[in-house]
């Protein structure tokens, strides 16, 4: 995350790819306890799809591509 903040704070713009990294860490620190720690939690109030078979229930758990997508969508909407 470091290195996102220097790069925002530079005035630079992140890659796709370094934010879906980061969404991985939050993930990867989070973990199964699934929180508002977590930005997809947050603006989905909870899991997303908690039926899925996954770990902890969560489409997005510990898949940062997933969770970047989810959040653009919310956006886009």
């Amino acid at each position: 995350m470091n290195s996102l903040i220097k790069k925002l704070v530079m005035g630079k713009k992140p890659t796709p790819r370094e934010v879906q990294d980061e969404l991985y860490d939050i993930c990867e620190r989070v973990h199964a306890s699934c929180d508002g720690e977590c930005p997809v939690y947050e603006i989905n109030h909870g899991l997303v799809n908690p039926e899925y078979e996954s770990n902890c229930g969560c489409a997005c758990f510990k898949d940062g591509v997933a969770m970047y997508n989810f959040i653009k969508g919310y956006i886009a909407s």
